[in-house]
């Protein structure tokens, strides 16, 4: 696991305390009960802290798992998920 991943695990985990280290590889707003706009906001707000980094308003509707936000972090090309 990367050092991001590994980062980023983390800010999951903060947002989502009951999500298991196993299943945050694999979360999204429609896998993860909770997963609200608050919580969207909150996300974004504990990645940013994490990472030095500010995310766009305009960008939250396309992070909408963790491997968007790992491929919005790692600065990746490849496209996110709907």
């Amino acid at each position: 696991m990367s050092d991001v991943q590994t980062r980023l695990t983390k800010c999951f985990a903060a947002v989502f305390p009951h999500v298991t280290p196993s299943e945050i590889p694999t979360a999204t707003v429609t896998s993860i009960e909770g997963w609200d706009s608050l919580a969207t906001v909150t996300l974004m707000t504990v990645v940013e802290e994490e990472f030095g980094t500010t995310i766009e308003p305009e960008e939250l509707e396309h992070l909408r798992s963790f491997d968007d936000y790992l491929h919005r972090l790692s600065g990746r090309s490849e496209p996110m998920t709907a």
